[in-house]
């Protein structure tokens, strides 16, 4: 009983080391890496591998820095041609306007024969207060040709008092006023003086309302 117990003890330590030694022997290693290129596959297959850090350096830094040149360069171009642009435009406005001294005219030249006031008639400013004045006076009157006589008459001597006081000493007015009826016709009035054109000067104005108009026309001759 020992030596059997021994013997099959025995053979099974020897099986033992046989297939242990056959299975070292007989494994193929394409075989044994097999498991692990399938767990490769595996993982490669669920999940992908990140990428590397050295291949994403360079595309990550090289886009930034093409991008800010190729702005930087553009803007570059558009300054310079802006500035060009506008040395062109001076060179242009100095080759126009000649680098000449303006003429100032000292005494204005009087013509021969002509009277030398110390101060001309204000035309303009006579005129301003002549057509407020119209306006003031004639604004609510309506046409009348029985009154239109004495309005007239009378508009015309408030218009003298008015400009008297805006007008230099030795000038003498003349006021000429025309009061119509306003309908579709149109009235064209002209006057014709023989006066000195240097000293003497004229200003005129026109009123007009749903019903009339009116036309005032002042004088100012000088006498020496």
């Amino acid at each position: 009983m020992d030596t059997t117990t021994d013997s099959k003890r025995l053979g099974a330590v020897k099986l033992s080391r046989v297939t242990f030694r056959a299975t070292n022997r007989d494994s193929d290693p394409s075989a044994l890496k097999t498991p692990t290129a399938a767990q490769s596959s595996r993982g490669t297959s669920n999940v992908k591998p990140p990428p590397s850090e050295g291949s994403l350096k360079p595309t990550d830094t090289k886009k930034p820095t093409q991008s800010i040149s190729l702005s930087g360069l553009l803007a570059a171009q558009r300054m310079t041609m802006r500035l060009k642009n506008q040395v062109v435009l001076r060179r242009k406005a100095r080759a126009r306007t000649p680098n000449r001294k303006p003429i100032t005219i000292i005494n204005e030249q009087v013509p021969a024969g002509s009277a030398n006031p110390p101060q001309r008639f204000p035309y303009s400013l006579a005129k301003e207060l002549i057509q407020e004045f119209l306006t003031a006076k004639l604004r609510n009157v309506t046409y009348d040709p029985s009154t239109s006589a004495d309005l007239t008459k009378n508009l015309c001597e408030d218009i003298k008092k008015m400009v008297r006081r805006v007008t230099p000493p030795r000038y003498k007015l003349i006021c000429n006023m025309a009061i119509g009826s306003k309908n579709r016709e149109d009235i064209l009035m002209t006057s014709q003086c023989l006066w000195d054109s240097y000293s003497d000067n004229v200003t005129s104005c026109s009123f007009q309302n749903s019903t009339m108009f009116c036309v005032a026309t002042v004088y100012a001759v000088y006498f020496e």
